[in-house]
C-alpha cells in the first residue's frame, strides 16, 4: 500500500505542474497576440499615411560592389578605422566621414514609374536657382540625410543620374554648389610653411557630359581652398558634350554671376577623347605650371602649395596628390592611405603600398614618395617639362594606358614621379563609365606603349594580353615619331626601369601563381628543418640573448649549423609559417624588415613559400637574402641569383 500511496502522490504533483504550464502558455500566447495586433495596426496606419496623395518615400540602396580597376580606386572603403591609422598602418583604410547605411530595398519600377521616367532631365533641372544662398553656402553635409527619395520626380532624377553619370546626381544636387569636407591630411602637414614665391598654375579640367553640380562644386572648391595668387587660370575644357540635357546652361550662368574672369570655358571643335582634349587644354594654357584634374573632384585644404613647391625645387619632378575617395553611391568623402602607383604586365594601373619600413616612421607620412607610375587623372607638371617630354602620345585614342606610357617616358628619360602626401584631392570613383566606347582604345594604346618603351619585355605584355599580338600597324597607328622622341631624349632601357624603378615586376623577382600553388603543397605536412645557405655550412638562426632566450623582434643571423642549437631549427606549418624551435609562438615576419614576431595565424607578413631555392615572402614579394652590408645577418630584399637556400629536414 505504501508504494501505491507514493505513486498517487507523484501523479498528483505531475498533473498540478502540467496545469500550471498550460496556464502560463495561454497567458503568454494572448499577450503576444495583442502585441502583434498593435504592431500590425501601427504599421498599417504608417503605411496608409506614407501613401496618401500617391506620395511614397524610398531609401536609396547602398551598393557595396568594388570599383573596377579602370577607375583606379585606391582602396575598397567599407572598413572604417580612425584617421590616426597611419601611425600603425596594417593595410586598413582610413575614413573621415561616416554615413549611416540602410538595408531597405528600393521598390520595383511599376508601369506608372516607366511612364514617369520618360520625363527629361531638362524638365527636372528647369527650376534650378543659382541664386539659392543655402546651396551656395559652404556647410557641413550629412550625406545620409540626402539619400532619401521623397517623390516620383526625385526617383526619376536618381535613375537618370545613374544612367547618365554612374553616380548619385540627386544627392549631388541636394549638396549644392559648395560643401565642407574633412581635412584629411596628416596632422604634421598643418605645421608646414610653404614658399611664398611659387609660380601659379593653369588648372586644366576636361569633361564630357558632366553633371553641372559636380563641375560647379569642383571649381568652387578650388577657388575656396587655393590662394588666388597661385591660380593663373582655370580652364574648363568641354570635349564637345553632345547632350544639352546633361550639360545645361547652369554652369555658364553660374560662371557669369559668381566666378572671376580667370575661370575660362573652352570647347573642342569635335569630340577628341580625354587624351587629346588634355593636349588641347595644355596648348591653351599660359601658366608656367600645368595641373590636370578630372572633372568630378573636390580639392582639400592647401592642396596646391605642396605640389607647386616640389616643382619649384626641381622642375623635372611630376607630382601627384593623394587621391581621396568620393563614393559614387552617396558622394561621401573618404580619406585614402598613402599609396603609390604600379602596374601589371597587361599595362593595367594598380595601387601599391609602401613597405612596412617606410610606414614604421611617422615622419615619412608627409615626405614625397617616389612612384613607378601615376594614376594620370590628377597631377602637376612644369609646362616646360610637359613640352620637353613631348606632351601626350597624340596617336593614342580616347582613354587608357596613357598614364602608364607617360610614366615609362618620365622615368626612363631622366624625370621623376612623386606622390605628395600633404596634397589631397577627392575623386568620384564609379563602377563603370557612363558612356561606351566603339573601339578598344585601351588595347590600342597599350600596344603602342609596349612597342615604344618595353623593348624585349613586350613579350611579357603579349603573354598577359595574347589577343593583342595580332594587332597590325594600321590598327595601332604610326609610332615612328614616338620612337624618334625616345632617341632624342636619350632614354634608358626598359630593363633599367624594371631594375631601378619597379623591381617588384622584374621577371627574376616575380613568381607565377601556378608556381606558388605548387610550392604550397610542400607545406601540407608540418615538419622540423634547418635552413641552410647553399654552398656553405651556415644556417639561418635567431640571434637570441646571452641566456639563450628568444624574444620578440630578434634579428635573423647566419651561424655554423649545429645540431645542439635550438635557435637554428625551424618548424614549417601548414599555413606557410616558419616558427623557430627556440620560441614556438614566434614566426619569421616581414612587417619591419625581417625579424621574429608573435604568430598571428593570418598569413600575410608571415606566409612563406620555397621556390627555385628561394624563400619567398608572398606579402612583400621579396626573398630571404644575406644582408649586403652585414653579411652575418639575414635581410628581406628583392630576389637575386645568389643566396639560394636548402632545407635539411630533421
Amino acid at each position: 500500500m505504501r508504494w501505491s500511496f507514493h505513486a498517487r502522490k507523484i501523479i498528483f504533483y505531475s498533473v498540478i505542474i502540467f496545469l500550471i504550464w498550460i496556464f502560463i502558455s495561454f497567458i503568454t500566447y494572448n499577450s503576444n497576440k495583442i502585441d502583434n495586433k498593435e504592431t500590425l495596426k501601427s504599421f498599417t496606419l504608417e503605411q496608409k499615411a506614407s501613401t496618401t496623395n500617391n506620395k511614397k518615400t524610398y531609401i536609396l540602396p547602398i551598393n557595396n560592389n568594388k570599383i573596377s580597376d579602370n577607375d583606379f580606386r585606391p582602396l575598397d572603403t567599407n572598413i572604417e578605422v580612425p584617421i590616426e591609422h597611419e601611425k600603425k598602418f596594417e593595410n586598413k583604410h582610413e575614413t573621415t566621414i561616416s554615413s549611416k547605411k540602410s538595408n531597405q530595398i528600393m521598390p520595383a519600377e511599376s508601369k506608372e514609374d516607366k511612364l514617369t521616367s520618360q520625363k527629361s532631365n531638362k524638365e527636372l533641372l528647369s527650376s534650378v536657382d543659382i541664386d539659392d544662398q543655402e546651396l551656395n553656402r559652404e556647410r557641413i553635409i550629412n550625406v545620409s540625410d540626402l539619400i532619401i527619395i521623397k517623390n516620383e520626380d526625385e526617383r526619376l532624377e536618381y535613375n537618370n543620374g545613374i544612367k547618365n553619370y554612374q553616380f548619385n546626381a540627386l544627392v549631388s544636387r541636394k549638396i549644392g554648389y559648395r560643401r565642407k569636407i574633412v581635412d584629411s591630411r596628416n596632422d604634421q602637414c598643418r605645421n608646414i610653411t610653404y614658399q611664398s614665391d611659387l609660380d601659379p598654375a593653369s588648372i586644366i579640367i576636361c569633361y564630357f557630359n558632366e553633371d553641372p553640380y559636380v563641375l560647379i562644386r569642383m571649381v568652387n572648391s578650388i577657388l575656396d581652398r587655393t590662394p588666388d595668387s597661385l591660380i593663373h587660370e582655370i580652364l574648363l575644357i568641354d570635349d564637345s558634350s553632345d547632350s544639352v540635357e546633361r550639360h545645361p546652361e547652369i554652369v555658364q550662368k553660374y560662371k557669369e554671376k559668381y566666378w572671376p574672369s580667370k575661370v575660362k570655358m573652352l570647347r573642342t571643335e569635335k569630340n577628341e577623347g580625354l587624351i587629346r582634349s588634355k593636349i588641347f587644354g595644355a596648348h591653351q594654357a599660359t601658366g608656367k605650371n600645368l595641373v590636370f584634374l578630372d572633372s568630378h573632384c573636390e580639392v582639400n585644404e592647401k592642396w596646391l602649395e605642396p605640389l607647386l613647391e616640389r616643382i619649384k625645387l626641381d622642375p623635372k619632378k611630376v607630382v601627384c596628390p593623394i587621391i581621396d575617395i568620393i563614393k559614387h553611391e552617396n558622394l561621401e568623402y573618404l580619406a585614402s592611405p598613402v599609396c603609390m602607383g604600379g602596374f601589371t604586365w597587361s599595362l593595367t594601373f594598380k595601387w601599391d603600398y609602401p613597405d612596412n619600413k617606410y610606414l614604421s616612421d611617422p615622419k615619412n607620412f608627409i615626405k614625397p614618395l617616389k612612384s613607378p607610375t601615376m594614376a594620370g587623372g590628377l597631377f602637376a607638371i612644369s609646362k616646360q617639362t610637359f613640352t620637353d617630354i613631348g606632351e601626350y602620345d597624340s596617336g593614342m585614342d580616347i582613354w587608357g594606358a596613357e598614364n602608364v606610357e607617360m610614366s615609362f617616358r618620365l622615368w626612363m628619360c631622366g624625370y621623376e614621379i612623386e606622390i605628395i602626401p600633404c596634397s589631397r584631392v577627392g575623386h568620384i570613383f564609379r563602377d563603370k563609365r557612363p558612356y561606351g566606347l566603339s573601339v578598344d582604345s585601351m588595347g590600342k594604346n597599350s600596344v603602342r606603349a609596349a612597342l615604344i618603351w618595353m623593348d624585349e619585355y613586350k613579350e611579357q605584355f603579349y603573354k598577359a594580353k595574347p589577343y593583342l599580338k595580332s594587332m597590325t600597324e594600321s590598327e595601332y597607328g604610326d609610332i615612328s615619331k614616338m620612337v624618334e622622341l625616345r632617341k632624342k631624349l636619350k632614354c634608358n632601357s626598359f630593363d633599367w626601369y624594371l631594375k631601378n624603378i619597379y623591381p617588384q615586376l622584374y621577371p627574376k623577382n616575380f613568381y607565377e601563381d601556378e608556381e606558388i600553388k605548387e610550392t604550397k603543397k610542400m607545406w601540407k605536412k608540418e615538419r622540423s628543418l634547418k635552413i641552410k645557405l647553399e654552398n656553405s655550412d651556415l644556417c639561418l638562426a635567431v640571434e637570441g640573448s646571452s641566456t639563450g632566450r628568444v624574444n620578440v623582434g630578434e634579428k635573423l643571423l647566419l651561424e655554423p649549423c649545429s645540431k645542439k642549437s635550438r635557435q637554428n631549427i625551424w618548424r614549417v606549418t601548414k599555413t606557410g609559417e616558419l616558427r623557430n624551435l627556440g620560441a614556438n609562438s614566434l614566426c619569421l615576419d616581414t612587417y619591419n624588415g625581417i625579424s621574429l614576431l608573435k604568430c598571428h595565424n593570418q598569413g600575410l607578413t608571415q606566409e612563406w613559400v620555397f621556390i627555385r631555392g628561394k624563400i619567398y615572402s608572398l606579402n612583400s614579394r621579396k626573398c630571404l637574402n644575406v644582408n649586403k652590408d652585414e653579411s652575418q645577418y639575414a635581410a628581406i630584399e628583392y630576389c637575386s641569383k645568389s643566396n639560394n637556400w636548402a632545407f635539411e629536414y630533421l
